[in-house]
């Protein structure tokens, strides 16, 4: 899939929290498909726990020893998602990313928390672009989703990309801007739409039947 080079990501406003939030627990369930040794923490990985709201305490930043440091970080809120990581390997990869301003340090309720910072939040996007997926559940629900854009003819590298993107997930292309998929992805259009600032330039239906959809059905694996 084409991406945004890094130049233009890094002019982009981030979307709203509950955007990232949502779209980085998609993605952390992307990663933990892949095949990786749990006790090392990757950045990607990283990035997306704490974007999708995964508190972890400011401690661990501390010039202090692993073994020290442990009873401190196992008192994260979050510290279930944080757990598979050995805290050596996890404490480097964030002193990493404070250096590289991709995170922060923030108050809560009287205690210091680490969260993305704007640029870790521009980094992220461009992880969700690259591996942005749809999840198919077990069972198909029946109903269709459509997709539709309206990008005007002025902005053809927008239209190219949303085109690409969409064809990335699997959607299948029914007319110029319209494009269908059996399965909900809501927070992907979504996410698409703030990235951009689509705004109702790219819309999301649910549709209960569409004629002779046999085509569709085999398409998708469903007949």
């Amino acid at each position: 899939m084409k991406i945004p080079t890094k130049s233009n990501i890094a002019n982009i406003s981030p979307p709203r929290e509950d955007t990232i939030a949502k779209i980085c627990t998609i993605l952390t369930k992307q990663l933990k498909k892949e095949e990786h040794l749990s006790k090392y923490a990757p950045v990607r990985e990283v990035l997306a726990l704490l974007g999708k709201g995964a508190l972890l305490t400011a401690a661990i930043l501390a010039p202090k020893s692993a073994s020290i440091l442990l009873p401190l970080v196992e008192k994260s809120p979050s510290w279930d998602d944080w757990r598979q990581y050995n805290v050596s390997y996890l404490k480097r990869t964030l002193k990493r990313l404070e250096q590289q301003k991709q995170i922060e340090i923030v108050v809560q309720n009287g205690k210091q928390y680490i969260q993305l910072s704007k640029n870790g939040k521009r980094k992220i996007l461009r992880y969700s672009l690259e591996l942005l997926t749809i999840e198919k559940p077990k069972r198909w629900d029946g109903k269709w989703r459509l997709i539709l854009y309206d990008i005007p003819s002025t902005d053809r590298r927008l239209s190219e990309f949303i085109r690409e993107t969409l064809k990335n997930l699997g959607c299948y292309q029914i007319q110029k801007s319209i494009y269908l998929f059996p399965y909900p992805c809501f927070d992907q259009i979504e996410f698409l739409r703030e990235f951009h600032c689509l705004g109702n330039k790219i819309q999301y239906m649910i549709v209960e039947q569409i004629e002779n959809d046999s085509a569709y059905k085999t398409y998708f694996g469903l007949s």
